[in-house]
C-alpha cells in the first residue's frame, strides 16, 4: 500500500503545481476584452491630392494605422516622421489608389509630408500632434 500512497502523493502534487501553471498560461495566451481593444490600431484617413494633405490635425497616441488614398492626378507619397518614427509608405501611390502604413504614435509633434520631388514644397506637408488628450 505504501508505494500507490506514495505515487497517489506524487500526482496530487503535480496536479496543484500544473493547475496556477495552466490557468495563467492560457490567461496570458487568449488575454482580455480589454487589453485587445486597447491594442487594436486606431485607423486615421489621409487624402492626398494635387499639393494637399487633409488628415487631423491632432490624435491620440497608440497603434495607427494611416489610410491613404490618392484622390489626385499625379503619383503621392506619405512619410510620418517623430519621436521613435520614421516611417514611409513602401511605394508611391498612384492616382485613385490607396496604401496604408502602420506605426505606434508617441506623444509629441510629427511632420507629415509627401517625400516626392518638391511635392512638400508645394504644399504637401503638415504638423501632427500627439497627445494624451483630445482637445475640447
Amino acid at each position: 500500500m505504501q508505494p500507490s500512497h506514495h505515487l497517489a502523493r506524487i500526482w496530487r502534487y503535480t496536479f496543484l503545481l500544473l493547475v496556477p501553471i495552466v490557468f495563467f498560461g492560457l490567461s496570458a495566451a487568449t488575454g482580455s476584452a480589454e487589453p485587445q481593444a486597447d491594442k487594436a490600431a486606431a485607423t486615421v484617413e489621409v487624402r492626398l491630392d494635387e499639393y494637399t494633405i487633409e488628415m487631423p490635425h491632432t490624435l491620440p497616441p497608440g497603434p495607427t494605422t494611416f489610410l491613404v488614398r490618392n484622390e489626385g492626378q499625379k503619383n503621392h507619397s506619405f512619410e510620418i516622421e517623430g519621436p521613435g518614427i520614421d516611417s514611409r509608405l513602401e511605394a508611391s501611390v498612384r492616382p485613385h489608389a490607396t496604401a496604408s502604413l502602420q506605426v505606434t504614435l508617441q506623444p509629441g509633434e510629427y511632420k507629415v509630408y509627401c517625400p516626392l520631388g518638391s511635392h512638400a514644397s508645394k504644399g504637401m506637408k503638415m504638423t501632427l500632434v500627439v497627445s494624451e488628450k483630445k482637445g475640447g
